[in-house]
């Protein structure tokens, strides 16, 4: 008798734990389908997600670079020269469509005298930002604290103006003069230190896109070397490479600088990203017919992700 109660009990708790676990996989099958679908939503609704703040689509276009800090040099000239060109191609598309407003940081070889006003009407805050210290970092040492002041000043001109996207072009650079016969591509920049960081990835991810529908990802994508964690608690390195994206906390998209001196009040800001276009050394890249076609895909990204 003995025996079979201690049979009995054994088979009653075996039969719970079966139903245990296989509640338990239900379960977790149901949270991973939740994410899947989660995921799948999000990608989704991503014209959704971003509205305008304004009537007109406002977008402040940064050409990288000015005559004074120039930039990189390659075959097609210098890199200010060609980010002037890349954003007069798409501010010509731009043009043909009402629901978009634009500014260029400048028009020419220098910064437009609105940026320049603003710098002068907001020195003392931006002196404070370039002043910041972290970890005993300091700032570009290629860039003057005059140059360095200017980027700030783009950035924050962009947040109080409410633009609805700073779009800064560049090109990249190979030094490697073996390697630059086979060196193209491109890739987007984002910043983790940007207030807007999560629909800056968005609209990175959907230019990126777009972008590939003609033309390779950089071989050569730099990260910073110090990035938050919780960056990677949602993004994956690897997946963010092949896809073209780019973490880097930069002046003009916000930096770890203007982060931590801003740590102590709130602070809106406007979704930022860098577009390298592909390589100053890529003579595929010199006439006016292929920086429309960048500029072309980079139109129908905006329009995916604002009107569409």
């Amino acid at each position: 008798m003995k025996n079979r109660n201690h049979f009995i009990i054994f088979s009653v708790v075996i039969i719970i734990l079966i139903i245990v676990g296989f509640v338990s996989v239900i379960v977790t099958a149901d949270n991973n389908i939740k994410k899947e679908s989660e995921a799948k939503k999000n990608d989704n609704s991503i014209r959704k997600n971003i509205k305008p703040k304004n009537n007109k689509i406002k977008i402040l276009i940064d050409p990288g670079h000015n005559a004074a800090t120039k930039g990189s040099v390659g075959w097609l000239g210098y890199e200010y020269y060609m980010t002037l060109r890349l954003a007069k191609q798409l501010t010509g598309i731009l043009d043909e469509d009402n629901r978009f407003e634009y500014f260029l940081s400048r028009d020419g070889d220098y910064y437009s005298s609105q940026i320049k006003e603003y710098m002068t009407n907001n020195y003392q805050k931006l002196l404070g930002i370039y002043e910041t210290k972290i970890r005993k970092d300091s700032k570009l040492e290629n860039l003057t604290r005059y140059q360095t002041i200017e980027l700030y000043a783009i950035r924050n001109y962009a947040i109080d103006n409410n633009y609805d996207l700073l779009l800064s072009l560049h090109f990249d650079y190979m030094p490697y003069t073996n390697r630059r016969a086979k060196t193209e591509g491109f890739h987007v920049i984002v910043s983790p230190y940007n207030g807007e960081f999560n629909v800056s990835m968005q609209i990175a991810n959907r230019i990126s896109q777009r972008m590939q529908e003609n033309y390779k990802i950089s071989p050569t994508i730099a990260l910073d070397r110090y990035i938050p964690q919780s960056v990677w608690n949602f993004y994956d390195r690897d997946n963010l490479l092949k896809e073209g994206i780019s973490i880097r906390g930069l002046i003009v998209l916000g930096d770890e600088f203007e982060f931590e001196y801003n740590k102590k009040a709130f602070k809106k800001d406007v979704p930022s990203v860098m577009v390298e276009a592909g390589f100053i050394h890529d003579w595929k890249l010199g006439g006016n017919k292929a920086l429309k076609e960048i500029s072309q895909k980079i139109y129908e990204a905006l329009k995916d992700i604002y009107i569409n």
